[in-house]
């Protein structure tokens, strides 16, 4: 007889416990570094002299990345999508 502690569904079970933790780590990171970002554009836009561009007209350009075509994000849709929800 197997410890319950140590049988293979709990094993499984806590692995993915690990894998959603990290992949929500991941995105507060993420969204964090983002926001750091756009907060950096508006103060070069800020020191932008007056009459002249402003290197960023918008904000959120060129941040962003889709990871939706690697095999790992249909494994994972749901942490993702889920993440994004709230």
């Amino acid at each position: 007889m197997k410890e319950p502690n140590f049988d293979d569904e709990n094993i499984l079970r806590r692995e993915q416990m690990y894998n959603a933790q990290l992949i929500v780590d991941l995105l507060v990171y993420s969204r964090k570094l983002e926001e750091m970002m756009v907060e950096l554009r508006k103060e070069v836009n800020g020191l932008t002299h007056e009459g002249q561009h402003v290197p960023y007209p918008e904000l959120h350009s060129n941040i962003y990345k889709n990871f939706d075509d690697r095999p790992a994000y249909d494994k994972h849709r749901d942490y993702i999508e889920l993440f994004f929800k709230y």
